[in-house]
């Protein structure tokens, strides 16, 4: 009996256990698949041998402690260590969509080459970080994001040829708290202040140089319903005028920082 209890203590001590799941492990390596990046140092911790099966560990990955989902996926520069100018290129894989655990999804300053990226990110229901900044987003193509209803940061910025026609679809981000869409073509979005004044918990807005359209007050609600919002960037958006100023809440703390506006 004792060596019986002595040979499964020996036994569980001595064996390992991978968190990763097997599903989760291949979609990582779809992922990495369709993407190509320069230099011996891509993304080397990923792959199927034996010392590397536990994706847990690999760089840019975090898995929850308990289930060993993959909760974390960070692609960004400063994770990899690689420089700004030295971007990852390629196609998003659907495989992404296996990773429905996901929590945090930073892709930014990859160049991916397809036009749609986001129309399957929508089905990650339970993301509450999503940056794709710098990413080569064109058209329009956001309205299924509008399904991240736990989404509480968001970063579209420097997408250049991003035209985002009307914000509609982040009216469904009820938990958003930061959001920046800067550097994007929003002229024909006039509905932008009525969705963004009535984010509930929105406490930082940044929409520089995206040409957005004047907005004409009387016909909007002027009530942030918010409270929180604490810092709207305004800055190069030449066609705004200073009535802006009347279509937010003054029950909020709000910094306006509204260049096109001051006279030099």
């Amino acid at each position: 009996m004792l060596l019986a209890i002595l040979i499964y203590i020996t036994g569980a001590f001595g064996s390992t256990t991978t968190r990763c799941k097997e599903s989760e492990r291949h979609a990582l390596l779809k992922i990495k698949e369709n993407l190509r990046g320069h230099g011996d140092g891509f993304l080397t911790s990923w792959g199927n041998e034996e010392e590397k099966r536990e994706c847990c560990e690999w760089i840019g990955i975090r898995c929850d402690n308990k289930s060993g989902h993959v909760i974390r996926l960070d692609l960004s520069p400063s994770t990899l260590g690689r420089g700004l100018f030295d971007p990852f290129e390629g196609n998003l894989s659907y495989s992404l969509v296996d990773l429905q655990y996901l929590h945090y999804l930073d892709l930014s300053f990859i160049q991916f080459y397809e036009n749609s990226i986001t129309s399957f990110i929508g089905s990650l229901s339970k993301l509450r970080y999503l940056n794709l900044s710098y990413t080569n987003m064109t058209g329009d193509d956001l309205p299924q994001l509008g399904n991240l209803s736990s989404l509480q940061f968001l970063d579209l910025c420097y997408n250049d040829n991003l035209e985002i026609k009307n914000m509609e679809w982040a009216s469904h981000l009820s938990s958003l708290q930061l959001l920046d869409l800067s550097y994007t073509n929003m002229s024909f979005a006039y509905d932008w202040e009525n969705v963004v004044n009535n984010l509930p918990h929105l406490k930082y807005l940044k929409l520089i140089y995206c040409d957005l359209p004047d907005i004409v007050l009387p016909s909007l609600s002027v009530v942030n319903s918010s409270k929180v919002l604490a810092i709207i960037d305004l800055s190069y958006n030449y066609d705004l005028s200073s009535s802006i100023f009347q279509g937010f809440s003054t029950i909020a703390i709000v910094l306006f920082i509204l260049t096109s506006l001051i006279a030099y």
